[in-house]
């Protein structure tokens, strides 16, 4: 689990770096709120669930124990299934754009030439590959974990998370298998998808809360920024 952040770091950010931090921790209060909220709902409806199979009547005991497997199915599935991976799959893609904010604010505020994109590769990874090679800040890991997430939240957006019917997905297959905590399952139903597990995007978050403030203040250290 990631450390969280001293207050002797907090007091030496900029106030850009403490926006980054406030929108970064609005997604951890999204996450741990819905992931709260699902799981309180979820034990609320099994009781409701066992309570109504408990109400019911069959003359074979068979079609009792079918019915009441399914039902707790039908609701274990809604909760660990439908609602958790919609709300993972909301937080990446919130994550990212957020990361794409702060990544084009330190690209207008550049005070050198950003090279050509090359082809392929989204632009605000162009940026941050730009900037950590300017700032000599050495975020190869991170940025490798990024540009993962970022084709996670493609294949997210443009196929449902499903591999199947994303364009890269074998390549997306096998970054997946690098990241601990993300997975390819066939946990919907649907065939094999993105599965996030529950607390990977707070670790996520929380590693990104520290590097990328400190981008910015080291740029702006090292006059690569505007004012």
């Amino acid at each position: 689990m990631t450390k969280p952040i001293g207050l002797e770091a907090l007091l030496n950010l900029t106030f850009f770096g403490l926006d980054t931090i406030s929108m970064l921790g609005d997604i951890e209060d999204f996450i741990n709120f819905s992931e709260n909220n699902i799981d309180w709902q979820k034990r609320r409806e099994l009781r409701c669930a066992e309570s109504e199979c408990a109400k019911e009547q069959f003359d074979d005991p068979r079609d009792a124990a079918q019915f009441h497997a399914q039902t707790i199915d039908g609701v274990t599935y809604r909760f660990e299934v439908s609602l958790a991976q919609r709300v993972r799959y909301a937080a990446l893609v919130s994550l990212i754009t957020t990361i794409e904010w702060v990544l084009i604010s330190l690209k207008n505020r550049a005070t050198f030439d950003i090279p050509e994109k090359p082809n392929g590769k989204s632009e605000a990874m162009h940026f941050l590959d730009t900037f950590n090679q300017a700032a000599s800040v050495g975020l190869t890991s991170e940025i490798q974990t990024i540009e993962t997430l970022v084709q996670i939240r493609n294949c997210i957006v443009h196929a449902a998370g499903l591999l199947a019917s994303y364009k890269y997905g074998n390549e997306l297959r096998q970054n997946i298998s690098a990241c601990h905590g993300v997975k390819v399952s066939d946990i919907n139903l649907l065939g094999e998808s993105v599965e996030i597990e529950q607390g990977y995007l707070q670790c996520v978050v929380e590693g990104i809360k520290r590097w990328l403030p400190n981008l910015e203040m080291v740029m702006d250290e090292k006059g690569l920024l505007r004012k």
